[in-house]
């Protein structure tokens, strides 16, 4: 997976975030998906910060990981504070179907048929084109037809591969 971002506070507003690489696959599909790390104190690194859904991004802090008497926890606030407790069997909900007119194609031209074109309403037209640039097999652009369904004029971009949106760019007409 690479590096994951997480975070510590006070609770008074000062936070610290950090990013570490992944050591840890607490999910089981083979995939680092944690950072491990002695959050507890008790001088064992038995302990997690989990990026459940694969966004690069922690979700949870789990205390002796991989044990009977595991504890689960969240930040949703993101202030820094580990302190809710949480279900230990919280998994991120299916990913959505993906659509009948899904096929891989080479649209970028590297060679590699890595990247898919989507037609959700079935004319024969791609309404959506996903693009992987950084040969990992996840999408890192999105473009979309907008309003003529014969041109992909906008164009969504994870540029740093951090799983979240960092530019959006909408060619003229």
């Amino acid at each position: 997976m690479g590096s994951l971002e997480y975070w510590f506070g006070t609770g008074d507003g000062s936070i610290t975030t950090w990013d570490s690489e992944a050591d840890l696959d607490l999910d089981g599909d083979s995939e680092f998906d944690s950072v491990r790390l002695d959050f507890d104190g008790d001088g064992l690194f038995d302990d997690a910060m989990w990026d459940i859904d694969g966004d690069g991004v922690v979700d949870r802090v789990i205390l002796d990981a991989g044990q009977p008497s595991a504890r689960h926890f969240a930040d949703p606030a993101r202030h820094g504070v580990w302190a809710q407790e949480v279900e230990r069997d919280v998994r991120p909900s299916a990913p959505p179907a993906v659509p009948s007119g899904r096929r891989s194609v080479d649209y970028d031209g590297d060679g590699a048929v890595d990247d898919a074109v989507v037609d959700f309403d079935g004319d024969g037209t791609p309404d959506v084109v996903l693009i992987s640039t950084r040969g990992d097999g996840r999408y890192d652009t999105v473009l979309v037809a907008e309003e003529d369904p014969d041109r992909l004029t906008v164009r969504l971009s994870d540029s740093d591969g951090d799983g979240r949106l960092d530019a959006v760019r909408r060619d003229g007409t």
